[in-house]
């Protein structure tokens, strides 16, 4: 079986949240026994690529043993980030899907690869759909008509209309129509949290949403078994892109506020450049706030178990951040904005505490929580590691497996034996070692 992942960017170029749940589904998924590889957008300079067809440069390479095919338009559409319709593409995607003959596309972001989804339609080629946001149903991708607000969704165009005036209704409404039909004749639809589906379900009728959660690769994790009693040295952190729907302005704000030497605030990330001088014209002189740029899978052990605190200031709705997860993972507590997925994980008093959307004044409060008792922190640990139960990537990859599997049986009418699959001896394997 072979399955094609399309995401919107990727390794080694970007590496945030839906990067890392493709690469770990494909390494996954190689690993068992499937041939793989990813398609997607990406930014070099032109002189990267060595091939060419109809104005798309295109190049393969291998990320950490995977197949990818990078791709960009030699002179790019001006609606590249919003569209779901390229002829252009449709061309180079209908080159590719015939080279490449997948049995399976999986789609982890559609933004940019939109068009491979297209042509698996015309070509029968069945597909499934991961959601990590809202890019099928606003062309803003994250629900917000602007930096001061947010909106629960389309309303089949009624609310774009109203918050978004920059975008005509004819624009709109064709928008929604192909999402609607791509979302619609997808095999399966998987979400990695409730609030997300509930969105879905909500704009567009009749979909059926699994919920299947984001897992964790513990080879790099390690569990942050400090202890609190009497500490009085607090490092709070933050790790992902430095954006402003990310809200690191209303972190860096709150923390301003705590008169306290004690304290560090270390910032992970990167991103663009007028947001991150704004980010360290906030921060100023204050030698207790660090940037310290990215780091590596490898390396995120060794990150959380330095950190006390991880904080998730974001603005707007996240269906479920990887790095909230990778934190209680590392048992490390959160403070999450009490936005979409996060609140869905992070219950106040029991594994971290949540805070208004955007208000640094609340988050500064629920911080001094901590900072005033910081033995607070030994029963959150506690409750995190005693009563919490964080799904493993072999969990999450062998959810996907069977979905795989059955999608295959029902489109090509392979009658196959699950007892001989060859994913089941591995993966029975690993999960007992991440017992």
């Amino acid at each position: 079986m072979k399955i094609l992942y399309l995401v919107h960017q990727f390794y080694p170029e970007y590496q945030s949240g839906t990067e890392k749940v493709i690469l770990n589904q494909a390494i996954m998924a190689q690993r068992n026994g499937l041939k793989v590889k990813v398609i997607s957008y990406s930014f070099y300079p032109d002189a990267y690529y060595d091939n060419e067809n109809n104005g798309i440069l295109y190049k393969e390479h291998l990320y950490k043993g995977i197949p990818v095919l990078a791709f960009k338009y030699k002179l790019p559409p001006i609606n590249l980030h919003i569209s779901l319709e390229s002829e252009a593409l449709h061309q180079f995607a209908r080159k590719i899907i015939d080279v490449e003959a997948p049995d399976i596309i999986h789609v982890g972001h559609p933004m940019r690869v939109h068009e491979f989804i297209q042509v698996a339609r015309e070509k029968n080629i069945p597909y499934l759909v991961t959601l990590t946001d809202f890019f099928f149903m606003c062309p803003k991708v994250i629900l917000a008509p602007d930096r001061r607000s947010l909106c629960s969704g389309p309303q089949k165009g009624a609310a774009c209309r109203d918050l978004c005036g920059e975008f005509s209704q004819e624009f709109i409404q064709k928008r929604l129509g192909i999402g609607r039909s791509i979302l619609q004749n997808a095999k399966a639809i998987v979400s990695p949290s409730k609030f997300l589906a509930n969105l879905f379900t909500q704009e567009f009728d009749g979909l059926k949403i699994q919920i299947i959660y984001h897992g964790i690769q513990h080879k790099y994790i390690k569990p942050n078994d400090k202890v609190y009693s009497g500490k009085k040295s607090l490092v709070f952190g933050y790790a992902g892109s430095l954006a402003y729907h990310k809200g690191v302005h209303v972190l860096l704000k709150a923390f301003e506020g705590i008169k306290d030497e004690n304290l560090k605030l270390v910032l992970y990330g990167s991103g663009e450049e007028s947001y991150v001088k704004q980010l360290k014209d906030i921060a100023g002189k204050d030698r207790r706030v660090s940037f310290a740029g990215i780091f590596s899978e490898e390396q995120v052990g060794d990150v959380y178990s330095k950190i006390d605190v991880i904080v998730t200031p974001s603005t707007c709705y996240e269906n479920y951040p990887l790095v909230l997860h990778e934190a209680l993972a590392s048992n490390v507590p959160v403070i999450a904005s009490n936005l979409g997925g996060m609140a869905e994980k992070i219950k106040d008093g029991f594994n971290g505490y949540t805070f208004i959307p955007g208000v640094s004044n609340d988050l500064r409060r629920k911080m001094e929580l901590i900072i005033h008792d910081t033995s607070i922190l030994d029963e959150l640990k506690s409750n995190i590691r005693n009563k919490m139960v964080i799904p493993v990537t072999e969990q999450e990859s062998y959810q996907y497996y069977r979905i795989y599997k059955s999608i295959y049986r029902q489109h090509y009418d392979h009658e196959t034996n699950q007892d001989d699959s060859p994913m089941k001896a591995p993966l029975v394997r690993s999960l007992q070692t991440n017992r």
